[in-house]
């Protein structure tokens, strides 16, 4: 079955079709004096009188015919690229195949009920993805990450809620782990959450009206137009609604306006550019991130493509998603060059919340220096791959000061006031070769930018999702757990070791384990704060400072991610090197 958009020229009538559930190929006419110019997406068709089509082989849009004393037909025509997987015996997951193309985002000036923070402006997403049919329902979520935290009305149909945007990425990562194991994800791709443009291009389906049915409000609070099209504060009966049962847009996706509130990958900005953008992604950093559609108990207004907003707690009832399967953005990595034959490579670390500290039942841990407490860092960074290396000190110092000699062994026998000087000169090397971010310096990481990058998503003992399994291998037995990430004193043989030659983390980050232990940012604290914390950067004042990862001489205790020690900021020991970080500037 076809749908059909008509537009009238003059003498010349333009058809857009498409199945059914399908991303509509696109096709639009404008006359030029006597010419008509057909812009298009898909396969050009003609036809004299809109039942036999020919090709129109040498076609390119946009297409341009003269217009003669008779009608003409064009038709715009595409296979869908729809697809349905399975995510268990009897729960499938329905995606959606977006086209690239051009839109404008944001709403006119004279739409009722628009704010501020709705500037228009042109966005072409060059590259096509697929986005989900309908919101991820509760059977969905629960086939993937085996439970279903809702609050509302509970029913496999019905849009999972209570998850938080770390919720809803770490579904899609789990989701794009189980797809790749069967073959299923196209190269390139990875499932995700929709960027705010994409979210908003997919939405609209051609629009540029409030509601992507077409049509504009009545009203900004109850309004026929909301109701044809979505659930919310004048009919849902303050319940979320099964998926699905209002009316979809051109392009067959459903309860894009209601329901419940989705989140998009984008940190919030207030404030949109004013010129044209291609593929924007939203800043690097921020507080909160978006989130659209609006919700079963907002007014109409709230509801519109357009309108967008951060979320007052970070998981709540009214919080669902869409899950896109779209292009992995470039990596943020990079590598540095400290002289010809020496590189620094440098990982990117997403900010983010996670639980620093250890849990009560966790073996081996200090019940009194591990409390924990909720950190949240507002900021990106960068930490290096490795531990600074001798070669990478000495090609910056110009010296090493190492007990164990060779190029590619961690530097020790360093202060943190040498490891600080080591940033500082690196910073001012990069500044001068044009090569350092506004607003960034190469420095040591904060401990909780430490523990955060170490734990890598990872809430157990080690980062490789694993914990110390008895009481004897906290110190006095062999621990396999830990040889699988990080040398400590039962195979390091007394001595440091090449950097990256254990199993790295999620992250890609070697050796956070053992070796040798890591100078931190911080001045120590012995207690911890037991409520959230923002960017917490240690005590005010003092001489001893944090100490993080354990060390090649000690025991699986003393490696695990919540582990912390300290020492005076003068010392130099044959245990402690540092691991640098590319960090905004404080």
């Amino acid at each position: 079955m076809h749908t059909y958009k008509t537009t009238f020229g003059l003498l010349a009538v333009v058809l857009a079709a498409a199945m059914v559930q399908a991303a509509a190929p696109t096709i639009n006419c404008k006359t030029d004096g006597d010419d008509l110019i057909v812009t298009y997406t898909g396969t050009l068709y003609q036809s004299s009188d809109a039942v036999n089509w020919t090709e129109v082989a040498s076609a390119s849009s946009p297409y341009q015919v003269k217009m003669g004393n008779k009608k003409l037909f064009f038709c715009a025509k595409g296979e869908s690229k729809n697809f349905t997987i399975s995510l268990s015996d009897t729960v499938d997951l329905n995606m959606i195949w977006i086209e690239p193309g051009t839109f404008i985002m944001g709403s006119p000036e004279d739409e009722l009920g628009r704010y501020d923070n709705e500037v228009q402006h042109e966005v072409t997403l060059t590259k096509g993805y697929w986005l989900g049919k309908y919101e991820v329902t509760q059977a969905q979520y629960k086939a993937v990450m085996g439970k279903n935290p809702s609050y509302f009305r509970l029913g496999d149909d019905w849009p999972v809620d209570m998850v938080s945007w770390d919720d809803a990425m770490d579904f899609c990562a789990k989701l794009t782990t189980i797809e790749k194991e069967v073959g299923r994800v196209p190269e390139g791709y990875g499932y995700t959450l929709p960027t705010e443009a994409q979210w908003e291009y997919a939405c609209r389906a051609g629009t540029t009206t409030a509601l992507n049915s077409g049509k504009d409000l009545s009203s900004v609070n109850k309004c026929s137009e909301m109701d044809e099209v979505g659930w919310y504060g004048y009919n849902s009966d303050d319940m979320s609604q099964r998926v699905g049962q209002k009316q979809p847009n051109a392009w067959g996706l459903y309860d894009m306006h209601g329901n419940l509130w989705e989140w998009c990958l984008d940190w919030y900005d207030w404030n949109y550019p004013t010129s044209a953008v291609v593929d924007p992604m939203g800043p690097d950093t921020g507080v909160k991130h978006i989130i659209r559609g609006g919700s079963l108990d907002t007014s109409a207004n709230v509801c519109r493509s357009a309108y967008r907003v951060i979320p007052l707690q970070d998981k709540g009832n009214l919080g669902g998603f869409r899950v896109a399967l779209a292009p992995v953005p470039p990596s943020k990595d990079m590598t540095i060059p400290l002289s010809e034959t020496v590189d620094l490579d440098m990982i990117w670390i997403k900010s983010g919340t996670f639980m620093m500290g250890s849990p009560e039942d966790e073996l081996g841990r200090d019940a009194e220096k591990e409390i924990q407490h909720q950190v949240t860092l507002t900021k990106a960074y960068w930490l290096g791959k490795y531990e600074v290396t001798q070669a990478q000190y000495e090609a910056i110092m110009g010296t090493n000061p190492s007990k164990f000699k060779g190029a590619d062994l961690p530097v020790e026998m360093v202060s943190w006031s040498d490891a600080k000087e080591f940033c500082k000169k690196l910073t001012e090397i990069e500044k001068e070769a044009g090569r350092l971010p506004e607003g960034y310096e190469y420095t040591l990481p904060t401990e909780a930018q430490w523990e955060y990058a170490c734990r890598a998503g990872t809430t157990t003992a080690f980062n490789n999702g694993t914990n110390i399994p008895s009481a004897d291998q906290r110190s006095s037995e062999p621990c396999p757990n830990l040889d699988e990430v990080g040398w400590y004193k039962y195979n390091s043989n007394k001595t440091t070791h090449p950097a990256g030659q254990k199993q790295p983390n999620a992250w890609g980050l070697y050796d956070m384990h053992g070796n040798v232990s890591e100078w931190c940012l911080d001045v120590y604290w012995s207690t911890y704060p037991s409520t959230p914390v923002t960017d917490p950067t240690g005590a005010d004042s003092g001489s001893y400072m944090v100490v993080r990862g354990g060390l090649w001489a000690g025991s699986a205790s003393g490696c695990r991610s919540a582990s912390r020690s300290s020492c005076m900021f003068y010392d130099q020991l044959n245990s402690i090197g540092f691991r640098v970080a590319l960090a905004p500037v404080k």
